[in-house]
């Protein structure tokens, strides 16, 4: 059987699946939630079926694979590009931020900055929620925090007392959009429960479950259906004001 060559949106999209936590099936059954269909978009790409996927189609596999559009676009118009989080050579990609010595100084980078506790949709898409403006952060200072592009980070403020003493009211986090699946134990995400934006640890539990942890002791934990949540970004930083 002779060797089919696979196109450049093809192994792209191959790339960012090795390095997913599940299997394809399950992206494919979240991107039809998103456009309502029963078609299975990643596997007719993968075969061959659908060659030229649409905008739309393209926004949904970004949106829940957790990678930059451009680069499906890029992809699809026949260049070769890697995931954004990484590539298996050391030459640096573009689309990640440069790797340079934590004394090179780069000015600042503006960081959109949201307000979580605002929704104006479902809270399971980081434009449902309200953008209060931008944040300066030193370049170097994030380059040491994170290899994710500027783009894919967040600025929010935590808000109550639930997850104190770990975070206290008004306390500055930054969250990575492009780390959205639950691959990390115990971590702190920005995420949507039952639609309503909140910052809490999470520990998958079983098939669809997941502990919501509150880190104060006086606020209980909570069990929800892996369905009514949505993680927006996972926390990478924390300030405080003294």
């Amino acid at each position: 059987m002779p060797h089919v060559k696979m196109t450049p949106l093809q192994t792209f999209i191959q790339r960012v699946l090795d390095q997913q936590p599940r299997a394809r099936d399950h992206y494919d059954k979240l991107i039809q939630g998103r456009l309502g269909t029963t078609g299975k978009p990643i596997y007719d790409v993968q075969r061959g079926k659908i060659e030229r996927p649409g905008v739309k189609t393209l926004r949904a596999m970004a949106d829940v694979l957790g990678q930059p559009m451009d680069l499906f676009t890029r992809a699809a118009q026949g260049e070769d590009v890697y995931p954004a989080w990484g590539r298996a050579s050391a030459e640096r990609h573009p689309d990640q931020m440069p790797t340079r010595s934590a004394h090179a100084s780069d000015g600042a980078v503006a960081l959109k900055q949201i307000d979580l506790s605002f929704s104006m949709g479902p809270g399971s898409n980081i434009d449902d929620y309200v953008e209060e403006g931008t944040l300066d952060f030193d370049a170097n200072l994030l380059r040491s925090i994170t290899r994710s592009p500027a783009e894919r980070l967040y600025v929010a403020k935590g808000d109550g007392d639930s997850m104190f003493p770990t975070l206290i009211n008004d306390d500055m986090v930054i969250f990575d959009t492009l780390q959205r699946q639950l691959n990390l134990q115990d971590r702190i995400w920005a995420c949507s429960i039952h639609g309503a934006g909140a910052i809490k640890r999470l520990r998958s539990v079983g098939k669809g479950r997941v502990l919501v942890i509150s880190d104060n002791p006086a606020v209980d934990n909570q069990e929800v259906q892996a369905e009514d949540l949505f993680i927006v970004g996972r926390v990478i930083w924390v300030g405080r004001r003294m």
